[in-house]
């Protein structure tokens, strides 16, 4: 992972993402945002610029991931990537599922003439027609597409760069690891409760050492706060003490920053108390992709 550099008292971060919904189209097993429930909730930019603004005086951020849940869903989306853009000044990835590109009217002109970029999750290699009608309709002939090998697979990295130069790049995921909130075997929902030591060793959040930047403030696990907030939409199966640590997560905020920045931020690789609620073991298992409750549609064939 790249490491935080200073100038000053100006944290310079590698990586932020920036979580603007809970809502998502598809229920994937193991989300490990939760979207896969009736998790709802989305960020009005309008309602975070103030506290954005702030940041963007306190901290510098070289590469910016806008997901969600499906981001695309966020009405406000276009307004987050202006602000972003304008506030720090670096490239964006917006982080989508590919269902909805023709949705968001407006799009693609946030990828023109910028280093804004859009990476598609594809959880189902049965449908690489599907996905490449997609990216037909959204971008402008002739496309290049660059890839190692003529099959999707869980391991294919496509690229998609057409004549203005926009640029879609697809991962086809298939597979999640064991998600942090799971069945309590009795019709409800529960965390795990598990040595945090251990569970931080085995997470990929902890690995890459990524930020994450939710109404306005920064964490070092962004489903640590989202837990949290699924816990009051859903009331999860957790006795109150766990509940109260759950809830006891602080995170860096412009009002602490002075105080608490380089202990936070240069604390990534750190355990928190918090990571008892994550698995041990992060097996795969795989996703079943569904929309609305059905199945995606079938590859279509000749």
């Amino acid at each position: 992972m790249e490491h935080i550099t200073w100038q000053d008292e100006r944290a310079c971060i590698p990586k932020v993402e920036f979580y603007i919904n809970n809502t998502c189209n598809l229920t994937c097993n193991n989300c490990n945002r939760f979207n896969n429930y009736n998790f709802k909730g989305w960020q009005n930019f309008n309602d975070y610029q103030e506290v954005l603004e702030k940041w963007g005086q306190l901290i510098q951020i070289q590469k910016i991931v806008i997901l969600g849940g499906e981001p695309l869903l966020n009405p406000t989306l276009l307004d987050w990537i202006d602000g972003l853009n304008r506030i720090f000044d670096c490239p964006i990835q917006i982080q989508s599922n590919g269902l909805t590109l023709s949705k968001v009217k407006k799009l693609y002109s946030r990828l023109l003439n910028t280093n804004n970029w859009l990476g598609i999750s594809w959880h189902n290699p049965d449908h690489e027609y599907w996905l490449q009608e997609q990216v037909d309709n959204f971008l402008e002939a002739p496309i290049e597409k660059i890839s190692n090998t003529a099959v999707m697979d869980d391991k294919t990295h496509i690229t998609y760069i057409d004549r203005n130069n926009v640029k879609i790049s697809v991962w086809v995921e298939t597979s999640f690891e064991t998600a942090s909130i799971i069945p309590d075997g009795q019709g409800g929902l529960t965390l795990h409760n598990n040595n945090p030591m251990a569970a931080h060793n085995a997470c990929s959040f902890a690995k890459y050492g990524c930020y994450h930047m939710i109404e306005g403030k920064l964490y070092k696990c962004g489903p640590v706060k989202l837990m949290a907030e699924f816990d009051k939409q859903h009331k999860l199966n957790i006795n109150e003490e766990d509940r109260d640590l759950l809830n006891s997560y602080e995170p860096l905020t412009v009002d602490n920053y002075n105080e608490n920045a380089r202990v936070f931020l240069e604390g990534i690789q750190n355990f928190i108390p918090q990571c008892k609620f994550c698995p041990v073991q992060c097996t795969t298992e795989i996703i079943y992709p569904q929309i609305k409750g059905k199945q995606l549609p079938k590859t279509m064939t000749t």
